[in-house]
């Protein structure tokens, strides 16, 4: 059995006032306090967190147990359905659980029907002085519509729905539905223009990619020289001038006459060590010696004696005096690939020798001191590294003074091309006879996401020149998961291997980033839509499409 209120009566001149949107009349300064309020509680389009703060004030201003905020599907002409609890919260800050089976639904949608706030006890059946639950619904409406509907509630004592907290409430569903409604209309527009420019610059890659194409590479064929104006140093070692690739030779370039250490990070196969060759041939040190040393092909034991040396008598087959890469570096630059994979007995050493500046060889009782540029490179994330104890933190701010992060392959395709012909080219060798190559199988090979990046681009350009016949390549020459868009040898997707470089979080975020790109394009646009196909709410969605930047 339930019992409704009005709310907003004759009787409330300002309340009345405020939710017909006319002038509050002597009371006017007391509106715009709470307008102000309102106001204040939105700093920004990050919905979610702005419905919580109006809930958290609705919980205050009546003295509710739980408060409940439903999002009004009014997109079909008549229709008041309630499709989403956009939040809830109870006294203690937190969400309610199962918010559409705890909140009386189906007032919600009869006030959203009316559009007018309403005041309701329910008692149980047949007995008038039970009272179970007092109710308080408090429609938003914009554009004519209601957008949402707030329900407060106290399931053992009345709610406090004094003239003052009534004033305050419905200022705030005022609020609520204008800043919702511009919310969305905020990020629909920053969602259209970046779709818009999306749209331009795929057109304009494609339309530059179609031009290279459309030209077969030959020993004609003269290689374009890439726009690298500005840049002081000589990085004709590196192909490609894409966006990304300029920015990291332009921090090379201001680096160059620095001899602080460098961390490379960057997938395999992205051209760590053509990074680290560009560091040393644009610094000071260029006319001195550049050594380069794998840290994870090689055992812990040959490490240290190949880094530091030995002398005669060290171990069985030291049958001299060895010197070791710092030494033979001394002046020069060192760089050290893959030092994540350096244990942690070797990587105490190396702190040793960049602290003091000095090495013993293996079985040597004198130090020997040396001066030379560390260049570091690894594929891991070394800060996760330190966090699970596998990198020790003290070494890794001592690498970590220059920090370069190579862009992998498939975020930087304007460069493919120019990869592609460089690689016929080196092949070719003195013979000067360039394989050419098919639009269409250049095209495939832009688009192709290449987990392996340079490494594995340059082994499948080596393979279609040698397989191709009458020195052509086409579709049909290239190998199986360039013809099957992305498949991996298997015949599974190749998401796998490319996501392997990254973190749990990292993956998650970059396949729901791709999930709702893929759907938003499928849909045309249409959040509400994509929000029923991943079943998520809308609110949600919208926050994930701020945060991405889709």
């Amino acid at each position: 059995m339930s019992t409704t209120q009005p709310v907003a009566s004759e009787s409330s001149t300002l309340a009345r006032a405020i939710w017909n949107g006319s002038e509050p009349g002597e009371s006017g300064a007391e509106y715009l306090h709470h307008a102000l309020l309102a106001t204040s509680c939105f700093d920004g389009p990050d919905v979610e967190e702005y419905h919580h703060r109006l809930l958290g004030e609705f919980l205050t201003l009546f003295r509710a147990e739980r408060a409940y905020l439903f999002h009004v599907n009014s997109e079909a002409p008549g229709s008041f359905e309630l499709d989403e609890c956009l939040a809830s919260l109870d006294l203690d800050g937190d969400s309610v659980p199962n918010p559409e089976k705890k909140a009386p639904v189906d007032l919600a949608t009869k006030a959203a029907k009316s559009g007018h706030p309403a005041c309701v006890q329910l008692s149980k059946s047949g007995d008038d002085s039970g009272l179970t639950r007092s109710v308080l619904l408090l429609p938003a409406a914009s554009r004519e519509k209601t957008v949402c509907v707030a329900v407060l509630e106290n399931r053992f004592k009345d709610l406090e729905v004094t003239e003052d907290a009534l004033c305050s409430a419905l200022v705030y569903c005022r609020s609520l539905a204008g800043h919702t409604d511009l919310a969305e209309t905020i990020i629909e527009n920053e969602c259209l223009w970046k779709d818009l420019t999306r749209v331009r610059d795929e057109a304009k890659t494609a339309l530059e990619a179609a031009a290279v194409a459309a030209q077969p590479i030959s020993a004609t064929a003269k290689m374009s020289k890439p726009k690298r104006d500005g840049l002081k140093g000589d990085y004709s070692m590196i192909v490609g001038s894409s966006l990304k690739m300029l920015d990291i030779l332009q921090v090379i370039d201001r680096i160059s006459n620095s001899t602080a250490p460098v961390l490379i990070n960057g997938e395999s196969g992205t051209g760590k060590e053509l990074a680290a060759l560009a560091v040393h041939h644009n610094s000071p040190r260029r006319e001195q010696t550049f050594v380069s040393e794998n840290c994870g092909a090689i055992t812990e034991t040959l490490l240290e004696s190949e880094l530091f040396g030995y002398v005669k008598g060290a171990f069985t087959g030291a049958n001299k005096d060895h010197k070791g890469l710092f030494e033979l570096a001394t002046g020069g630059t060192l760089f050290l690939d893959e030092v994540g994979d350096m244990s942690l007995s070797m990587q105490k050493k190396l702190l040793r020798v960049l602290q003091e500046g000095v090495i013993r060889r293996v079985g040597a009782k004198d130090f020997t001191p040396v001066e030379v540029r560390i260049v570091s490179a690894t594929n891991k994330n070394l800060l996760e590294e330190c966090r699970a104890g596998n990198f020790r933190e003290d070494l890794y701010y001592r690498l970590n003074v220059i920090n370069l992060v190579l862009p992998p392959l498939r975020d930087r395709r304007d460069d493919i091309p120019k990869l592609v012909e460089f690689f016929l080219r080196e092949i070719a060798g003195d013979s000067g006879e360039v394989c050419e190559i098919d639009a269409a199988a250049l095209q495939q090979m832009v688009q192709y996401s290449w987990p392996g990046n340079i490494r594995e681009l340059q082994n499948e350009v080596r393979k279609m020149a040698t397989l191709c016949d009458n020195d052509t390549i086409f579709l049909h020459d290239l190998s199986e998961p360039l013809r099957g868009n992305g498949a991996s040898p298997s015949g599974g997707p190749d998401w796998t291997e490319s996501l392997a470089h990254l973190t749990l979080k990292e993956a998650t975020e970059h396949l729901e980033k791709a999930l709702i790109e893929r759907s938003l394009h499928a849909s045309s646009g249409n959040k509400s839509l994509v929000a029923k196909t991943l079943q998520i709410p809308k609110t949600s969605l919208y926050n994930k499409i701020h945060k991405y930047e889709l």
